[in-house]
């Protein structure tokens, strides 16, 4: 097998392995979090925080309404016992239970808008609590898979290396200098087809003394233009 050939087959090994290595680092980057989970969670910790402000709430506005019940009854003991007999005492222990009781009706009002958002808040932190559990779950299950998905490019990658060190040695070392130079140089794309008279990596018109010289099976033919080796097939 000529040269070319030899450094076509090393790139098609190269390009395997650039493939699975790209694939190795996708699979990585899902394994290190779940984005939908992600947002799950932060959805339900908004929901936490929305439910732990209604029900403190609720304990204030019932903490004032036991207050004002806690004064409300001994005055209206008073006034209805008959222990009080002056009626200008009478009138303001009156005046006073009405304005207990209406302090006592505004925290009542505001303890049923809280009782709503308390509702609305249980409602919707289950919701998110749902969500998340089924996402663990999908994620744990996820998790197997893409740990053996690892393992099997792992495998995959380490099968391709040794090919490579293999194919390597069918190179000439100045071939092979050439070779990895150029695949540094273009981002790993080293070889070239030739296609309708013009060099397929960069799409120049080529001579035509290169293009009858990437016939040869011993000389080593290269793009004028991006340094490409060149061959014909």
């Amino acid at each position: 097998m000529s040269q070319v050939s030899e450094v076509v087959s090393l790139q098609a090994i190269d390009d395997e392995s650039a493939a699975l290595r790209a694939a190795l680092s996708d699979v990585e980057r899902r394994l290190r979090g779940n984005e939908d989970l992600d947002q799950a969670r932060r959805e339900l910790a908004v929901c936490d925080a929305a439910l732990a402000l209604a029900q403190k709430d609720q304990r204030r506005v019932d903490g004032e309404i036991e207050g004002l019940n806690a004064k409300i009854a001994p005055e209206e003991k008073r006034l209805y016992d008959g222990s009080v007999k002056n009626p200008k005492e009478l009138g303001s222990i009156q005046h006073e239970l009405e304005l207990l009781k209406k302090r006592r009706w505004e925290f009542e009002d505001q303890l049923f808008e809280i009782l709503s958002r308390l509702e609305i808040a249980e409602r919707d932190r289950k919701v998110a609590a749902y969500s998340v559990a089924g996402l663990e779950t999908t994620w744990e299950t996820e998790q197997q898979e893409l740990k053996h998905e690892v393992k099997g490019l792992g495998d995959a990658i380490a099968r391709a290396d040794r090919r490579r060190e293999l194919q390597k040695a069918k190179v000439h070392p100045r071939t092979l200098h050439i070779y990895e130079d150029v695949r540094r140089k273009r981002g790993g794309g080293a070889v070239a087809r030739i296609q309708g008279g013009a060099c397929g990596g960069c799409r120049i018109t080529l001579p035509d003394a290169l293009r009858r010289t990437a016939f040869s099976v011993e000389l080593l033919a290269q793009c004028p233009n991006c340094e490409r080796i060149l061959y014909i097939g």
